[in-house]
């Protein structure tokens, strides 16, 4: 071997290897599910950080045309979107053209991107190291689950792609300033697939899928919208065809007033709509509902659905904890909520029901905190003792099931969005189910903004109307109930 090769085959030999490069389709929500293909993880070593701090594990990367999807580690359960003892000061550098020449000089490479997760700061680069700061509620990131997590996914939306034949290449670094780093020197390469393309999205009808499915929705209407934009509304509620719905910020209606706006959106030949009230949370079924309950300021009913359909009754919560930084609150309301349903199920609640009645709960739940009330919703774990024994939610089933729906046009998960926020969209509304005596045949978040014209045409409803709406966008869940 020549003596000038082996220097340079040293080196070579030094710098990491490129990531096997996985073009899959990535569903951005926090399940994970779609990354069971995905290639080898890069590992960095745990028990390098600092007590108390970050400690990076596995990172699995894959892309589709335009957006490179990062899958990580943290080590404990940490808040991705703060700062402070439960947050992160988490940096995410990506060197989109693979070139140290152009961008940010830092870390060893030239980054086009970096943000910082717990302080919420994104900034995009040009060749010159020029920095433009952008709002992270734009969503060009996304980071999932929105509650605290070990793991989280991240999808990054890259600049334009590279000349026509020419295979994307990129770098990328994450680091927690003052702590651990992945990888440890230097970046993580990682090289796009020569040939392989991710399909376009597959749409998802809004049909229902079986004439006896139960189209149950949640929707908040951001300050009572719903008052000032009713015709808007009344074609919304004509796409989404509901049999049950969960308002979530409508004040100021009775449930006289909401019977009344329901019947103008979608008259029903027999028997008409029923609703009911509490705070800003309201339900209305084009089904009897027979029995309500306050919850702190949430809400409980029983619902008689048809012989024909099912021997089995809906038990149904709207929930509506508070926001943001206040866990306590949320704590509270979420270990009340699944008392009450305990209850039930023993026959102690505030009305009787059959102890095998279908129960779901919707509602814009607000974790963006702690993922311990995430956990008490689906399994029955309460956060204060003094709630009583933990319990199955699910019965024999164990836990709830989650409607996980993804938008119909585009494979991102959001249900919330605010452009100039600096928290990125996420995931805030869910419906949850017994899956024992209820299959989930279809589920979706309706978002006019990603859908193709002639379709919004045959609708009545323009692009920017889920925007006119509300801040959360209407989540979709489509039950088949046990038949006799």
């Amino acid at each position: 071997m020549s003596r000038r090769l082996l220097p340079a085959l040293l080196v070579l030999a030094l710098l990491p290897a490129p990531t096997l490069a996985k073009a899959l389709p990535i569903v951005p929500d926090g399940y994970f599910t779609d990354w069971k293909k995905a290639g080898k993880p890069h590992t960095d070593p745990l028990g390098d950080a600092p007590d108390g701090r970050v400690d990076l594990g596995k990172m699995w990367l894959a892309n589709d045309d335009d957006s490179l999807y990062l899958r990580f580690q943290v080590g404990r359960d940490t808040l991705l979107q703060e700062t402070g003892s439960s947050g992160n000061q988490l940096r995410l550098l990506v060197d989109s053209d693979r070139k140290g020449g152009t961008g940010l000089p830092v870390e060893g490479i030239g980054a086009e991107i970096e943000y910082r997760f717990g302080e919420r700061q994104l900034v995009f680069y040009d060749r010159d190291g020029n920095g433009v700061a952008a709002s992270p509620g734009e969503g060009a990131v996304l980071g999932f689950p929105t509650h605290s997590s070990g793991v989280f996914e991240v999808r990054v939306q890259l600049p334009a792609p590279p000349k026509p034949g020419k295979r994307r290449r990129v770098r990328v670094v994450l680091i927690d300033e003052g702590g651990d780093r992945l990888p440890d020197g230097g970046a993580v390469n990682y090289r796009f697939p020569k040939k392989k393309r991710v399909d376009p999205v597959e749409p998802l009808s809004l049909d229902r899928p079986s004439p006896d499915s139960v189209r149950i929705v949640s929707l908040n209407v951001e300050r009572s919208t719903l008052i000032a934009r009713q015709e808007l509304y009344r074609r919304l509620l004509r796409a989404l065809d509901p049999d049950v719905i969960g308002f979530q910020e409508l004040i100021g209606w009775s449930s006289a007033q909401v019977v009344s706006f329901m019947e103008s959106a979608l008259p029903r030949a027999a028997g008409g709509w029923s609703a009911q009230v509490v705070e800003d949370v309201v339900v209305a079924s084009r089904f009897p509902i027979v029995a309500f309950a306050a919850i702190d300021a949430n809400i409980v009913v029983h619902i008689d659905l048809p012989d024909a359909l099912t021997p089995h009754d809906l038990v149904l919560f709207d929930a509506h904890p508070p926001c943001c930084t206040n866990d306590p609150g949320r704590d509270r309301e979420v270990d009340h909520l699944m008392a009450t349903w305990r209850d039930l199920l023993a026959e102690s609640g505030p009305f009787p029901v059959d102890p095998m009645d279908a129960v779901t709960l919707v509602g814009d739940f607000n974790f963006v905190g702690f993922r311990r009330q995430f956990d008490t919703i689906v399994n029955g774990t309460f956060v204060d003792p003094a709630n009583g024994p933990d319990f199955a939610p699910g019965r024999d089933n164990g836990s709830l099931a989650v409607a996980t729906g993804r938008h119909t046009h585009r494979r991102i998960a959001y249900t919330w969005r605010n452009g100039p926020s600096s928290f990125t969209p996420g995931r805030l509304d869910f419906i949850f189910f017994s899956d024992d005596v209820a299959s989930l045949e279809k589920s979706f978040v309706f978002d006019t903004a990603s859908m193709p014209e002639e379709l919004l045409d045959t609708l009545g409803l323009d692009a920017g109307d889920s925007l006119r709406i509300s801040d959360h966008l209407p989540v979709v869940a489509d039950l088949l109930f046990s038949r006799p």
